[in-house]
């Protein structure tokens, strides 16, 4: 584990490589397609190389001392999405790297299965998805229609479509839920390269996050062979929806770091920006100060909390409403404060509140998030420590 002062060390170091995403946001949000160019850029090369275990290639995102992070605990994770998001959200999200996916493979993945996904980063930057979502079912993995289904010639054949998924027209790979029965068993993951015939690739237009480039994708009878199928080698009853779970309780308090960076990041310019304050406004910035400084304490408990049982999510559910709420009010905050016309004025607040309203439907929304929490207190698995 992480101790505290190299933890603030690990904080300085991916604050400075934020500041490196923040210099082209503003282009990459007017152009999402051109983040390819900005490769060679110190953020987008970090974030290409993050979450690969060193036995895989991999290498250290930051080094203290004698000791080397990589990215894989929770507790280093979101400490680096919240500075990297301070630099820019909707840049990070569009960058090279394992992201989600990383964390299900990490779980789920046999070693052929790592060194095959793991590979491909060391080689050049590679762009990956996550396909869950779908037009009709949203991200309710039990109502997933895309199925996979025998292949008379061996294999199996995957046909379908997913909706709302990031990097989707720009990854070189990525995984699929699927079906095979309606049942959470009959939940399958699939690796599967973006080359394959049958697979297609639209942008949608949106607002917010853009340079994450969401996507339609859809499957017209790729050819899926029993390699691709991740957990294999494990029991039905831990891969597919199992590893679904394990990804959002694991992802969660990223979201919430997410929120929390563009919170800050709207307070930080808010104070720069105007000297002048009311007694009222002053009130109204010490708050919303100390519930940055507290969101920012449930997140890092909630990750701690997680890498110690990954079963404990509801911490990070609960992290995850505070700074989404926290996000959108701090962006409208400086909007008010900063006057009649401030998001013509200020680019980068009209990114950032654009931004935060997306965070509200990533990994599920704040009534799922509510939902989680009173799970955990029915079922007492709550701590109060």
């Amino acid at each position: 584990m992480i101790t505290t002062d190299k933890l603030r060390v690990f904080e300085q170091e991916m604050k400075e490589i934020g500041s490196d995403l923040r210099e082209v946001g503003l282009l990459v949000d007017e152009q999402p397609e051109r983040l390819s160019l900005y490769t060679s850029r110190p953020s987008l090369q970090l974030a290409n190389r993050m979450m690969i275990p060193p036995e895989y290639g991999g290498e250290p995102i930051v080094t203290i001392g004698s000791e080397k992070y990589y990215g894989l605990s929770c507790i280093e994770r979101v400490t680096a999405i919240e500075q990297l998001a301070y630099g820019d959200a909707g840049t990070f999200l569009g960058c090279p790297g394992a992201s989600m996916s990383g964390i299900i493979i990490n779980e789920l993945a046999d070693s052929e299965q790592k060194e095959r996904f793991y590979s491909r980063f060391l080689k050049a930057p590679s762009w990956t998805f996550f396909a869950l979502s779908e037009p009709k079912k949203g991200s309710d993995a039990t109502g997933i229609e895309t199925r996979v289904y025998p292949d008379p010639d061996g294999g199996m054949i995957l046909s379908g479509e997913k909706y709302f998924i990031g990097n989707g027209c720009r990854a070189d790979m990525g995984l699929v839920f699927a079906q095979t029965s309606h049942t959470p068993l009959g939940i399958q993951v699939l690796l599967m390269d973006t080359s394959m015939e049958g697979f297609g690739a639209v942008p949608l237009d949106t607002m917010g996050v853009r340079g994450v480039q969401l996507s339609h994708l859809t499957f017209s009878g790729c050819k899926i062979e029993e390699e691709q199928v991740l957990g294999r080698h494990l029991s039905k009853s831990r891969r597919g929806f199992w590893g679904a779970l394990q990804t959002f309780h694991q992802m969660r308090p990223g979201v919430a770091a997410l929120g929390l960076g563009v919170a800050q990041a709207a307070y930080d310019y808010l104070l720069a920006e105007r000297k002048q304050y009311k007694e009222k406004e002053h009130q109204e910035l010490e708050r919303l100060w100390l519930r940055l400084a507290a969101t920012r304490s449930l997140i890092r408990y909630a990750a701690m909390e997680i890498d110690a049982d990954g079963h404990k999510g509801y911490l990070a559910s609960l992290g995850k409403i505070r700074a989404t709420q926290l996000a959108e009010e701090a962006t409208q905050l400086a909007a008010d404060y900063l006057g009649p016309g401030s998001l013509y004025e200020h680019p980068l607040l009209n990114k950032w509140y654009r931004d935060a309203r997306a965070f509200e439907f990533m990994e599920g929304t704040t009534n799922i998030q509510k939902v989680n929490v009173f799970q955990a207190y029915i079922t007492g698995k709550m701590n109060y420590a």
